[in-house]
């Protein structure tokens, strides 16, 4: 399991459709283009905390991972902003490796949502005795607040910084108020 996963986050249900994956909390999704060659590792729901579902290239785990996708939907946080929310994961990044890195690399409205992403990143994980980078991006719906999360336990190459931060661009959130209609919802 990701060593950074911190304070009430969580996540949801996984399904293709029209090439993207769907997050499901209730009638708010996180859409999410495709990601071919991951597969579900784990995932976890409560009532109260939320949900949470990772998933890692197909022929790793969540305890034997060298990059992962992590979703989580937080429904008791709706009225928490992103800049608040994201720093909170910031802080447990920084209580368990002193040396974190942290840049915050987009702020603002996005469809009509409250958005964020934030990179982090530890030199030298102390439980793991690797690198660990990950960005973030955080929106604040009307019934949740929704993370996901590319995360590398390796040295980050080029390539994967450009092809993934352009991957997280395209994460978004659908349904209750402003915004895309959710695939099947008829709006």
């Amino acid at each position: 399991m990701n060593m950074f996963r911190t304070a009430p986050l969580c996540f949801a249900l996984g399904m293709s459709l029209f090439g993207t994956t769907v997050m499901a909390a209730s009638s708010e999704q996180v859409l999410m283009p495709r990601f071919d060659g991951y597969v579900k590792a784990f995932e976890a729901s409560d009532p109260q905390t939320g949900d949470i579902t990772e998933f890692v290239p197909k022929g790793q785990t969540v305890e034997a991972w060298t990059d992962m996708i992590t979703v989580n939907i937080a429904p008791n946080s709706a009225s928490v902003s992103p800049r608040e929310f994201l720093g909170i994961m910031e802080a447990g990044w920084r209580g368990a490796c002193p040396d974190t890195q942290a840049n915050w690399l987009r702020e603002g409205q996005e469809h009509g949502r409250p958005m964020a992403v934030l990179m982090l990143s530890c030199p030298l994980n102390p439980a793991t005795g690797k690198p660990e980078t990950s960005w973030i991006k955080g929106i604040q719906g009307q019934e949740g607040f929704y993370t996901v999360q590319k995360a590398f336990r390796t040295e980050v190459k080029e390539v994967n910084v450009v092809t993934w931060v352009k991957w997280l661009s395209g994460v978004m959130l659908c349904g209750s108020g402003e915004g895309p209609a959710c695939p099947g919802d008829g709006r």
